[in-house]
């Protein structure tokens, strides 16, 4: 008999997440926390508040948020940690898993783990400042699935709040399937808490991953959560109501959120089409209005394409 998940929302590329955060807390309540899209660690002793904009307390104050960092400068790193842990966090989470190419060629994301002595450093700087409070997320690996294998002994020495695992490749991106007997081989060694992130869209998903993986922690969930806001309230059993009538509210007031943000209509499309990109899988015509979307250039134009789902 499974137990009650606990259930982490992702960032996502592209999409509003402080808007995407809120709205899905109010609407489809049944996450746990959140992590933030990462901070970039800068050069010099001073964060300055804009930086900090999308983790201020008071703006994530529906769903406990984790602040997520990516860099590789350990004196930059604490420097962040520090204007983090001064706003009241006692969690962060270093990225060491992130895919794209620009940012894995320069030592970041998932390219950190290439040089043990690099996350050693980062580890050791962000463990002075956190203590027990950080938590690292992680790949298998850049182009083949065994990195994270040789790297976990070196990570059961550092106490981390956690260890994400998203179970690809950085060459995968997010193509391809989900490595299950890799990632079971990590389960096996590390000594942390496990959190499992790759392709959880349904709650059947999820059963199943619970049943094969009883020794994880917490569940990641991102696209799955863009393609269907209702699935924390589905894996739950909490989903009460007219649902379809609460996902258009969802929808809308998401949109409305979007489009008030944004300065003018090239960010705001750009930034709902990137939801859309992902919505559309789960919604009935989904497709027809994708089709009529993928062409809107101005706000009358996302009105039109949007009507048939709005009615």
């Amino acid at each position: 008999m499974t137990t009650a998940p606990k259930l982490i929302l992702a960032p996502l590329r592209g999409v509003t997440q402080l808007t995407f955060r809120r709205c899905i807390a109010k609407h489809f309540p049944g996450f746990d926390e959140a992590y933030s899209p990462f901070l970039t660690t800068l050069a010099g002793n001073r964060i300055k508040a804009t930086h900090l904009k999308d983790v201020m307390p008071e703006a994530n104050d529906r769903l406990p948020l984790v602040p997520q960092i990516i860099g590789k400068s350990p004196a930059d790193f604490k420097v962040l940690l520090k204007a983090l842990r001064d706003l009241g966090y006692n969690r962060c989470d270093l990225n060491a898993g992130c895919p794209w190419p620009m940012i894995v060629k320069r030592g970041r994301g998932s390219g950190l783990m290439k040089d043990e002595f690099a996350v050693r450093a980062m580890l050791d700087a962000g463990c002075e400042i956190m203590g027990d409070g950080l938590s690292l997320k992680v790949r298998l690996g850049i182009d083949a699935p065994d990195l994270l294998l040789k790297r976990l002994e070196m990570l059961n020495n550092y106490p981390l709040a956690a260890l994400t695992i998203h179970a690809r490749t950085a060459k995968q991106m997010y193509e391809g399937t989900v490595d299950l007997e890799t990632f079971s081989q990590c389960l096996e060694i590390a000594k942390m808490p496990i959190v499992y992130n790759g392709d959880i869209f349904t709650e059947e998903d999820l059963a199943k991953l619970q049943v094969r993986f009883p020794k994880v922690s917490a569940w990641m969930i991102g696209r799955g959560a863009v393609r269907d806001p209702a699935l924390p309230c589905r894996i739950r059993g909490t989903l009460v109501g007219d649902a379809r009538k609460e996902l258009v509210a969802f929808v809308k007031e998401y949109s409305e959120c979007s489009k008030a943000e944004s300065c003018g209509p090239s960010p705001f499309l750009g930034r709902i089409k990137e939801f859309w990109s992902y919505f559309k899988d789960g919604v009935t015509d989904g497709d027809y209005i994708w089709k009529r979307l993928r062409t809107a250039k101005t706000f009358e134009d996302f009105d039109i394409a949007l009507a048939p789902f709005f009615s």
